[in-house]
């Protein structure tokens, strides 16, 4: 396996659209690191620079302790694997995973034993001699993850591999992957939009915007201290709370006077003086329902969506959204007024750019 490494990576378009600006990134040997972010962010045109799919406009590709930059992909030692299995509609699953080794030339003993321990690993021995057509979505991309683990690369691209499938099959195939990371010891950039996905599998996260770089990360690291007003907003489901505020007062004390006005909240704060237009950021299960007028403020209730074990309650709390998460079923009704409380030791404080204080 190898580690790999991107230079000020950048990528630009015809006709001027910038995909990548000046990227700095490492992923270290055995990781499996998640790349996150929206559409358009920039995390496939990685994965293809990496892969030497894309040519880089500027910067370095480095895998291992070789500079890659401008070798043909076939040179680079890398699987990847795609949104879409892209099998081969006349090949058995068999010879699917057998390909690669058959273009190489391998020995058909050695093949036919690399084939069985792949199939073995990701439960497709029963269905080798059926073709793609005659299998399960599934299946059809534990095939793709065989055809790639059989050429035993130093590193695994995975590219959104798991988007189009329902999602107790996301789940389950989640829990494998994990398991073949850790079978393996592969170095893995993994791709995904989905929060959930990112967070219950990246040893490491990156979080991605625009084409830059916000915050790289463990999970706990990205979730506890967000980086920006983007990363706290994203990383979660649902995402935290921000709401646009001013802070007055110039108490010494939380409760002399140092406030934030945010909407309909008035919410103490515990910061040196602080004057002026910025943002307080609080996760969704430190938000939480009072009666009207014994907390930071009132809010009118716009949706209840129980969810079983919580409840998430969606507020306008004088023009601003705000989202409660709390335990088992809710008796609060759409269309009425409730009080709010928050955690203060669970505030967020950002400037009007976005960028974190204190």
């Amino acid at each position: 396996m190898a580690s790999v490494t991107l230079r000020r990576l950048s990528k630009v378009y015809d006709g001027g659209v910038q995909a990548l600006h000046h990227l700095d990134l490492e992923v270290r040997d055995g990781e499996l690191l998640v790349l996150l972010g929206p559409s358009g962010s920039g995390k496939t045109t990685i994965l293809r620079c990496i892969a030497g799919l894309e040519e880089v406009t500027t910067g370095e590709v480095v895998i291992g302790e070789r500079v890659v930059t401008n070798e043909p992909p076939a040179a680079r030692d890398v699987a990847m694997v795609f949104q879409s299995p892209a099998l081969y509609p006349h090949l058995t699953v068999r010879d699917n995973i057998a390909f690669p080794l058959e273009l190489r030339g391998v020995a058909r003993t050695q093949i036919t034993r690399r084939v069985l321990e792949a199939a073995t690993r990701l439960h497709l021995e029963r269905v080798l001699e059926r073709r793609p057509g005659q299998i399960s979505e599934g299946e059809r991309q534990r095939a793709a993850l065989g055809r790639a683990m059989v050429r035993g690369p130093q590193l695994f691209l995975l590219d959104e591999p798991l988007s189009r499938l329902d999602a107790q099959l996301r789940i389950e195939l989640r829990g494998e992957l994990l398991a073949l990371h850790r079978a393996l010891g592969a170095t893995m950039i993994y791709v995904t939009h989905d929060q959930t996905e990112a967070m219950t599998m990246g040893q490491r996260i990156a979080v991605l915007h625009e084409g830059r770089l916000r915050q790289t990360g463990t999970p706990e690291e990205v979730y506890q201290r967000p980086a920006d007003v983007h990363v706290a907003r994203f990383i979660g489901t649902p995402g935290m709370n921000v709401l646009q505020g001013k802070g007055r007062g110039t108490g010494e004390k939380a409760d002399g006077g140092r406030v934030i006005e945010a909407g309909s909240l008035a919410i103490p704060i515990e910061l040196t003086t602080y004057e002026g237009e910025l943002q307080v950021g609080i996760r969704p299960e430190y938000v939480g329902l009072c009666a009207v007028d014994k907390g930071v403020g009132n809010a009118d209730v716009l949706v209840v969506e129980p969810l079983g074990s919580e409840t998430l309650i969606h507020l306008n709390a004088g023009g601003q959204p705000l989202v409660a998460r709390v335990p088992g079923f809710a008796d609060v009704r759409v269309g009425t007024q409730v009080g709010v409380k928050v955690d203060r030791r669970r505030l967020y404080l950002f400037d009007s750019a976005g960028a974190p204080l204190g």
